[in-house]
């Protein structure tokens, strides 16, 4: 009995609600823990708190009572005098506020909670039921004095809350906090608005920046006493007031004279001057801050040398050259490893990052010029030239970038931020300043055929450059050059200009990686060399478009080209990709020769070509031998439309060359392989030889064509027969059934039914009668042609 008692006395209890710490030290024999002991500034450790059931009754309580108490005085406040109103908001407020302390020194948490927002909510209530009335003389118009000194009494009351309350609980109070941080949302905006009632419309930016003040001291306070509920209410609104003052400052910097006065760079001059400060006082946001004022100023820099421009009769951009100078002369110069040159080189990052999209902006003048050119049916000019470009920015985008390369370089000593790892920094570098060079020609009136051997000169300078990179750095080379096929007018000279020279720029592209030792840049080069040759086929096609050439002439040059393509295939023995490339682009060639072909004679030719081309790289190439199979499948289709064309109607005549092709090359087959067998070498040629004509035989079975085809179905059955053959057995006596059935069947139908039936009767008996003698012998005869050759 002892030792049970001894265990129930270990074990511990499970106490569904927490208790204050009087009760619980007199129930518990063991002795409690030393309160802990709070330093004042020192932000305690946050402990595991988890919302009981009872905390969320005390919560729902507290908004009825606040509920009701708004109910109570819009209902019956006007049967109470004044005096009786403030005596009753007065003693109801100091009601709760006396239990909230009592809660607090109980260490009653939830109820402190709920009870102190009762009380700030009621604190609010009599502010707003004192301006309402017009006590102390107090009206609306005075509501931002009156919103400044309530958030003073909220923020006051919950400094002093949270505070004592840290002797009482091991955490602290969070409604107070959250009140602390919500009054400047409603202060601010008033004194925002009283000041703008005062003054006029340019007092925006100074109203906005006076409204910024308060919460800034709510947050500067709560940092100072650990109240990070209250900074993060406050800390949102001064984000939102700062981002609404810059936005002013920028207004009022950019809407007056085109030439910058020290009037409108005021605000951002303060805004630059603020940042600073806050850099000196707060270590932590260092960084942060000086980079806003360091693009503060870059921004006034732009300002500045585009107002100097404007007074020159230049163009505004000049601007934007001088802060890419100067973002390049910080990107050399501040290089330490301290918070200030941090916040410096920030500035320089986002100031950069404008500038690359100001540069994007720009180089959609290249999408532009290909609408513009798309207009152009065809110009005769081969220097034709857009005339209707709404953005010229033409030397200025060099002159930019070279201030974004210099800081990008720069970039590789700083000791922080890096943004891109090393090896990727002179790929990047190089593509922007391909980039640069294309979209500076594209934002100009230069001709088009300028802009195209731009892009094809700097995808092939690419091409090269690239080649220490990454691998998937090949593919933009290609792509850039293919792009230029859509910046210049189509079907003018200048477009078969075009094409040649993308022809030439794929070529160096392929050249750049044939021989590297990444299989991915091998593989590119051979995509670029596939490329290369659909170009030049493409460039002979559109100056035969252009020629006065006969149409008819077309196809056969175009298959000429194909052809050639497949011949030059033997010098790229060893480099088997490149080769596939080609090939491909050979047969695509060839296919469009044939669909664009004027008419069957010459769809002929075009048949011819591609198999002589095809046949004499099959016989000089061991390793392209299935070619002379594609070469006899394209004489054939010669052969086929050759005989279309001449309107020849005789079936026999399309298909005995190919089906005597197609026996010798299986009797072939049997000659030199003893383990082939006919069913599946004889079986192609003796179908294309009894096949076609069968139809036409069986529906005249007394005709000539009929007659032929049993004699030859016969021979096939004799030769089978003789030579132990299976195919030609079962394909010539099934051809030679089908035959007799033809001429037997009309006679056997004119017969009267019943001897019909009589026949089919007296079949079915004797069948019926040998059964099994029928059914051996069947077996013996499948075996038998089984066992044929």
């Amino acid at each position: 009995m002892a030792q049970g008692r001894a265990v129930q006395a270990r074990a511990p209890r499970i106490d569904p609600e927490a208790r204050p710490a009087s009760t619980a030290a007199a129930q518990q024999p063991v002795t409690p823990a030393p309160a802990p002991v709070f330093v004042p500034g020192v932000v305690p450790a946050p402990a595991h708190h988890a919302w009981s059931v009872g905390s969320v009754l005390l919560g729902l309580g507290a908004v009825c009572l606040i509920v009701a108490g708004l109910i109570f005085a819009t209902i019956a406040w006007a049967a109470v005098g004044i005096l009786g109103r403030a005596l009753i908001l007065l003693a109801v407020t100091a009601v709760f506020g006396g239990c909230a302390i009592w809660a607090t020194r109980r260490r009653l948490f939830g109820a402190a909670e709920a009870l102190w927002s009762v009380f700030l909510g009621l604190l609010t209530v009599d502010v707003l039921a004192a301006v309402a009335e017009g006590l102390f003389g107090l009206s609306w118009s005075d509501f931002a004095v009156v919103s400044l000194v309530w958030t003073a009494g909220v923020v006051a009351t919950a400094v002093v809350v949270v505070r004592w309350a840290r002797t009482a609980f091991d955490h602290d109070l969070a409604m107070p906090q959250i009140a602390a941080g919500l009054a400047p949302w409603v202060s601010a905006p008033a004194l925002m608005d009283r000041l703008l009632d005062l003054g006029d419309q340019d007092t925006w930016f100074w109203s906005a920046m006076a409204a910024l003040v308060v919460p800034l001291v709510v947050v500067a306070i709560s940092v100072r006493l650990a109240m990070p509920w209250a900074m993060w209410g406050a800390a949102a609104l001064a984000l939102c007031l700062g981002a609404f003052s810059v936005v002013l400052a920028v207004i009022q910097a950019q809407s007056g004279s085109p030439a910058l006065t020290f009037a409108d760079a005021l605000p951002l001059f303060t805004l630059v001057a603020a940042a600073l400060l806050g850099g000196v006082l707060m270590v932590a946001l260092r960084p942060w801050l000086v980079g806003s004022a360091t693009v503060g100023l870059l921004y006034l820099v732009g300002l500045a040398v585009s107002g100097w421009a404007w007074r020159a009769d230049a163009a505004g951009s000049i601007g934007l050259v001088a802060v890419a100078a100067v973002v390049a002369l910080l990107a050399l110069l501040v290089a330490r490893p301290d918070a200030w040159s941090l916040g410096v080189r920030w500035g320089t990052v986002v100031t950069g990052a404008a500038l690359v999209l100001w540069g994007g902006a720009v180089a959609m003048m290249n999408l532009e010029r290909a609408d513009v050119a798309s207009g152009y049916g065809s110009p005769s000019d081969l220097w034709v030239r857009p005339s209707d470009i709404a953005v010229r920015e033409d030397w200025k985008v060099l002159g930019v970038a070279a201030g974004l390369l210099v800081a990008w370089w720069a970039m590789g000593r700083w000791p922080s931020p890096r943004l891109v790892p090393d090896h990727l920094r002179l790929p990047l570098g190089v593509v922007a300043g391909g980039a640069a060079v294309v979209t500076a020609v594209a934002s100009s009136t230069l001709p088009f055929l300028v802009h195209a051997i731009t892009v094809v000169l700097v995808g092939a300078g690419l091409a090269f450059a690239l080649r220490r990179g990454p691998a998937w750095f090949a593919v933009l080379p290609p792509v850039a050059v293919l792009a230029a096929v859509a910046v210049v007018p189509g079907d003018a000279p200048v477009t078969a200009w075009t094409w040649g020279l993308v022809a030439a720029g794929l070529a160096m592209c392929a050249l750049a990686g044939f021989d590297d030792p990444e299989e991915f840049r091998r593989g590119t080069s051979a995509v670029s060399l596939g490329l290369a040759a659909g170009a030049a086929i493409a460039t002979i096609g559109l100056v035969l478009n252009l020629s006065d050439m006969d149409a008819t002439w077309w196809s056969p040059i175009i298959a000429g080209c194909a052809a050639a393509a497949l011949l030059l295939t033997l010098a790229l023995d060893e480099l088997v990709w490149h080769r596939i490339a080609v090939e491909v682009v050979a047969a695509l060639s060839l296919f469009i020769a044939l669909v664009e072909a004027d008419d069957l004679a010459t769809a002929a030719l075009v048949f011819t070509i591609g198999a002589v081309a095809a046949a004499v790289v099959g016989l000089l190439d061991d390793d392209r031998t299935y070619l002379r199979w594609v070469a006899a499948g394209l004489v054939g289709g010669a052969w086929v439309t050759r005989l279309a064309a001449s309107e020849v109607g005789t079936v026999e005549a399309y298909t005995a060359p190919f089906a005597v092709a197609v026996l010798a090359a299986g009797l072939w087959r049997l000659r030199t392989d003893p383990a082939s067998r006919t069913w599946s070498v004889l079986v192609p040629g003796l179908t294309l030889a009894l096949l076609p004509s069968l139809p036409q035989a069986l529906a005249e079975p007394t005709s000539l064509r009929a007659g032929l085809l049993a004699l030859v179905a016969a021979a096939c059955l004799a030769a089978g027969v003789v030579l132990r053959w299976g195919a030609p057995v079962v394909a010539g006596s099934a051809v030679l059934l089908l035959v007799v059935l033809a001429n037997v069947g009309p006679t056997a139908l004119a017969l009267q039914r019943w001897i019909l039936i009589a026949a089919a009767g007296l079949v079915l008996l004797v069948v019926g009668t040998t059964w099994e003698k029928r059914v051996a012998e069947g077996r013996a005869l499948v075996a038998r042609l089984a066992a044929l050759r």
